[in-house]
């Protein structure tokens, strides 16, 4: 996120590495990025050692999702699944993957160096990259603590909620009243998308036999290129799925035929299935929804972080619900 949370200061994200990871660490400094989380950099003397996140799970079952998931990845890394950035154990429990702190889960992992991604993948040979790493995902054998995929969308119930509300007006912030005018104007191709997203849903619980590791948002923002390659972060959405929730994103642009390749290469498969692509598609899009609906009902005061999800949801989100009629 880009603004910092008012109830976790820099000092105390400070104390709680040095307590809990690395009494050697110096410095801390909030890192404006992302779009869920909060970021820091922990560093000694001279350069960055720890990448700092703290997750909100304020929300009843969002801690102990995130600990079952962030333990399942820390477990493929130590199976050898090379794209994963595992969370580091806190020297006060090596079973932990984090330490409470308010409604935050903070974790802990290295700071790499290397480019974050950004946009579209650049051209076939970066999808080439990222599916090769997938394909090493899905061949791995999920562990104990990774948490099925199930059919929502997330946020659902509360869409479907705030909708019922929806002609009422929305002043609990300055970005309120247009998300539910969008909201109002897009109702039919709402209704729609989420009666193919429940079709589609079937489809793919029909199919359970066949599913796999994936991580769920596989998309440049959340790869970061290295001098060894490139890793994937923000492993929160890690869930044991039908493998076309990774693979819409990489493969679907594809100019030829060496992203697929380099995926069958690494113990993917072939056997793609597009209403299984459709309905990832239609999740994502569902979720965008959803979160900002739940955002800008909300109290907000329109600062950095309110301003680009509300652009975004404007000239991204709202498009591609019309595109639903289309």
């Amino acid at each position: 996120m880009l603004v910092e949370p008012a109830d976790l200061a820099t000092d105390t994200v400070l104390a709680l590495v040095r307590e809990h990871w690395d009494d050697g660490v110096l410095t801390v400094t909030h890192l404006p990025r992302g779009a869920g989380a909060h970021h820091w950099a922990a560093a000694g003397r001279r350069r960055p050692r720890w990448f700092v996140t703290a997750d909100d799970v304020s929300t009843a079952g969002r801690d102990a999702e995130l600990q079952d998931t962030y333990a399942a990845a820390r477990r493929l890394a130590e199976r050898g699944v090379y794209a994963v950035v595992p969370t580091v154990a806190p020297v006060s429990d090596r079973s932990a993957v984090g330490v409470r702190h308010g409604r935050f889960l903070v974790t802990v992992t290295a700071y790499l160096e290397g480019e974050p991604g950004t946009g579209e993948y650049a051209d076939d040979n970066q999808r080439a990259l990222i599916a090769h790493a997938l394909g090493v995902l899905h061949a791995a054998r999920p562990p104990r603590r990774t948490r099925l995929w199930s059919p929502g969308p997330p946020l659902r119930a509360e869409l479907t909620a705030l909708s019922g509300v929806s002609g009422e007006q929305w002043k609990a912030g300055p970005f309120g009243e247009s998300v539910r005018a969008a909201l109002c104007d897009n109702e039919a191709a709402l209704n729609v998308m989420m009666k193919r997203f429940d079709e589609l849903a079937g489809h793919a619980l029909s199919r359970r036999q066949g599913w796999v590791p994936t991580h769920g948002e596989p998309h440049t923002a959340n790869v970061l290129w290295t001098l060894a390659g490139p890793v994937l972060v923000d492993w929160e959405s890690l869930r044991v799925a039908p493998r076309e929730r990774d693979l819409r994103t990489v493969l679907r642009e594809a100019d030829g035929a060496e992203p697929l390749s380099a995926y069958v290469a690494s113990g993917g498969t072939v056997d793609l299935d597009a209403d299984l692509v459709e309905l990832f598609d239609l999740e994502w899009w569902l979720w965008e929804v959803a979160s900002c609906a739940v955002r800008f009902h909300e109290p907000h005061d329109g600062n950095a972080d309110d301003e680009r999800f509300h652009r975004a949801f404007l000239a991204e989100v709202v498009p591609a619900v019309g595109d639903a009629l289309a």
